[in-house]
């Protein structure tokens, strides 16, 4: 079973987009996925299926440690099992922040008691970095895409942050998110990301449609509803760049 955080140190990259993408591409591709929502902003299961906000999960777990949250997990029809983060009070946010920090090694922890097999992946889904959420995922992760929009700030704060990511994890990877090569300063600061980025390796360029939170909202999926654009083949890219990174396996037949 591998661990893969996906994270980003700018808001609005499109990282729980690209979470719950991956998953169900994986899933098609013969994989067993886990999806796990660490992000407080509870939204993950929004784009897999869910009609409302999970009220349990595993953040529960941080503040009761009695709490079983492998009872509040769900499968969706893709076959992506799903362990939602819950609801939080700001007090229970701030006790959640306070236990991560006294426990660095907490969500490797949990995540050790997910029985896949070895060819299995988990994804998690973060809120920005850093944070102690984006943080444990890191550490608990074989593998960090961070997902990073071509804009100035957006690539700043990526390059800024990107030696401590490296600490937490060994391997980390670029998802550069809504490019729209129209636009010259886009492909300006690609440019000066390469160099700045120290070699960093890109796993994938994902282009900008605006369709996709069209199909969000009809519970559709982009890939699905708009096979040939340029948007549904850079997310079987990234697809197909995890599936080969991960063990190898025999893959179903896609359905």
């Amino acid at each position: 079973m591998k661990t893969i955080a996906i994270v980003s140190t700018a808001g609005g990259a499109g990282r729980t987009m690209l979470a719950a993408s991956l998953a169900v591409l994986l899933a098609r591709r013969g994989r067993e996925v886990v999806a796990l929502d660490f992000d407080p902003q509870n939204i993950l299961g929004s784009w897999l299926g869910l009609d409302t906000l999970a009220s349990d999960g595993i953040a529960q777990a941080l503040i009761d440690v009695s709490h079983v949250w492998h009872a509040h997990t769900w499968r969706n029809d893709e076959g992506v099992l799903f362990v939602p983060h819950g609801q939080l009070t700001l007090a229970e946010a701030a006790a959640c922040s306070a236990r991560l920090a006294a426990n660095p090694q907490w969500l490797a922890g949990a995540i050790s008691e997910i029985g896949l097999a070895d060819t299995g992946v988990v994804l998690i889904d973060t809120p920005r970095y850093p944070s102690p959420q984006a943080d444990h995922a890191a550490r608990a992760a074989d593998l960090v895409l961070c997902v990073c929009p071509p804009e100035p700030a957006a690539c700043a704060t990526f390059v800024a942050h990107l030696p401590a990511l490296r600490e937490s994890c060994a391997d980390v990877r670029l998802v550069v998110n809504r490019l729209n090569p129209a636009r010259e300063m886009q492909r300006d600061v690609l440019a000066m990301l390469r160099v700045a980025a120290g070699g960093t390796p890109v796993a994938q360029r994902i282009h900008l449609d605006a369709a996709m939170p069209e199909s969000l909202a009809r519970g559709g999926w982009l890939f699905d509803e708009a096979p040939h654009s340029q948007a549904s083949h850079d997310l079987h890219g990234l697809a197909q760049h995890v599936d080969a990174w991960l063990p190898a396996h025999t893959a179903r037949a896609p359905s």
